[in-house]
């Protein structure tokens, strides 16, 4: 038989954390991008930088940014864990009560 721990503090606690982090990621994101732009505008505007590193940049952004998507699913998922077994409880303590 199977040991269940499912602590609703730590679980939200959590989620909560992981949706900072994806704040922070996001953010970092935007400078990154908003820096690398700037460069190809500015700094480092070739023929070169137009046909393969813009659009390198551009691929990586677009894969970090699906990493960072996921930390949503991530948070929602460990914040709806912790409330389904904290409902569970409180529904099969409240059936006893009749």
């Amino acid at each position: 038989m199977a040991d269940y721990i499912v602590n609703d503090e730590k679980t939200a606690a959590a989620a909560a954390s992981t949706m900072n982090e994806y704040d922070i990621a996001i953010a970092q994101l935007r400078k990154i991008k908003t820096d690398l732009d700037t460069l190809t505008q500015d700094g480092y505007n070739t023929p070169s930088a137009r046909n393969d590193f813009q659009p390198f940049v551009e691929e990586f952004m677009g894969s970090y940014e699906k990493v960072t998507e996921g930390l949503t699913g991530i948070s929602a998922y460990v914040k709806a864990v912790g409330d389904g077994f904290n409902k569970l409880d409180t529904d099969m303590g409240a059936s006893l009560r009749g």
